[in-house]
């Protein structure tokens, strides 16, 4: 009858034990959903800042907004040379026959380009801005200049 009863103890403790794991478990579980949440609304506002000064340039646009964006793609290649997925390439198409392309990064030779094309840009004149998200970033990926 004792061995019972000591028995009977030590099943209880197991039981009470496996229920204390569970709950730790559920509580993990939930706070690391909580945490996986949070992260990927950062992600969508930074996603969501980062295409933000692109997209004011969207659309119909004078000649010396267009010499700004260009301007902008150059400081921000230098600003973001380690990370390529915020390095748009830009397609531009100054005088209506041939288009150029400048891929972003931080040498010489891209910064020659974007300063090629903006002193190909002719501030009297209108152009009209696209823009192309990446697919899998969702970032602005291509700017796209026309005549």
């Amino acid at each position: 009858m004792e061995n019972a009863s000591k028995a009977l103890i030590i099943a209880g403790a197991i039981l009470l034990s496996i229920l204390i794991i569970a709950i730790g478990m559920y509580i993990y579980n939930s706070s690391q959903n909580s945490i996986a949440e949070a992260g990927s609304q950062i992600d969508a506002q930074e996603r969501q800042n980062f295409n933000q000064q692109w997209e004011m340039y969207e659309g119909r646009q004078s000649g010396s907004n267009v010499r700004a964006l260009i301007s902008k793609l150059a400081s921000n290649a230098k600003a973001n040379e380690t990370e390529d997925s915020r390095l748009p390439d830009l397609v531009y198409n100054a005088d209506g026959h041939n288009n150029q392309t400048v891929t972003s990064s931080t040498t010489n030779a891209n910064i020659n380009g974007f300063n090629t094309a903006r002193t190909a840009i002719q501030a009297r004149h209108q152009y009209t801005v696209t823009l192309e998200l990446d697919t899998n970033t969702a970032l602005v990926n291509r700017i796209i200049i026309s005549y």
